[in-house]
């Protein structure tokens, strides 16, 4: 049976991101159903209050082959609304940069390009994360909260992805020689979740998430030091708990 919780917010960007904590995966990889919602007065975009049913999301259900676009009309239209959305936003921020949406079954494609790219990219990624939160929510309030959705700016999320997959397997070596665990600079969950599975197949290294965001961060450490520990601390839990002596039944 699929693992779920119920997570309410002011907002489903909100909700996500604290499910996405909860589980330690990236918002990608979550499939949530929108259980109740309250509207605010003024708000277009951002329900008062949202509660939400989030799950994870499996290999299968992530890979499993989609009708195609002409065999869904459920999404007629949404590849429309998401490009014109952006062309008005770039419009409106004075931004010379080209705006491509395309729909491959159910994962929608959007990229963006020009001179003024960079300004969408902003420090770390930060302003690119921003706009993709608002651009699913601007697909749940239209219907399409379980639309995949990928938004890259000038290929900067393909550069990162494999800079970090280079800084994994780098930082698993100097792991492995120097004999002593390395913690990674800060990421969100998109961006660990990328060092988790570059490393998850390696014979001798084993990643984990320690910290709380803005400052969650990857562990890179030796398996045999991590079980050693694991163990020492059950240990001491046991010792604290009552030595591991059996206990006695007053009465």
């Amino acid at each position: 049976m699929k693992r779920s919780v119920e997570v309410s917010g002011k907002t489903l960007e909100e909700v996500l991101e604290r499910a996405s904590r909860y589980f330690d995966v990236p918002k990608e990889q979550l499939g949530y159903e929108i259980l109740s919602e309250t509207k605010g007065f003024l708000s277009v975009f951002v329900p008062r209050m949202v509660k939400v049913r989030v799950w994870v999301k499996d290999e299968e259900e992530e890979t499993q082959e989609v009708p195609a676009v002409s065999e869904t009309p459920k999404f007629s239209g949404m590849q429309e609304a998401v490009e014109g959305f952006l062309r008005e936003l770039v419009a409106r921020m004075r931004l010379e940069v080209t705006v491509a949406v395309t729909q491959d079954g159910e994962v929608l494609r959007c990229a963006l390009d020009g001179q003024d790219a960079g300004i969408l990219i902003g420090r770390k990624g930060e302003t690119l994360e921003a706009l993709e939160i608002l651009l699913r929510t601007f697909l749940a309030r239209r219907g399409f909260g379980e639309v995949s959705l990928e938004v890259d700016v000038s290929g900067y999320r393909k550069r990162r992805e494999e800079a970090l997959r280079k800084l994994a397997q780098r930082m698993a070596q100097k792991v492995v020689r120097e004999k002593k665990k390395v913690r990674l600079a800060p990421m969100n969950a998109r961006e660990r979740r990328i060092v988790h599975m570059a490393l998850k197949d390696h014979p001798e290294v084993v990643t984990y998430s320690i910290g709380e965001e803005p400052n969650r961060r990857v562990v890179i450490d030796l398996k045999a030091e991590r079980k050693g520990r694991s163990r020492q601390k059950n240990r001491a839990r046991s010792q604290k708990d009552g030595g591991g002596m059996p206990r006695l039944h007053e009465g």
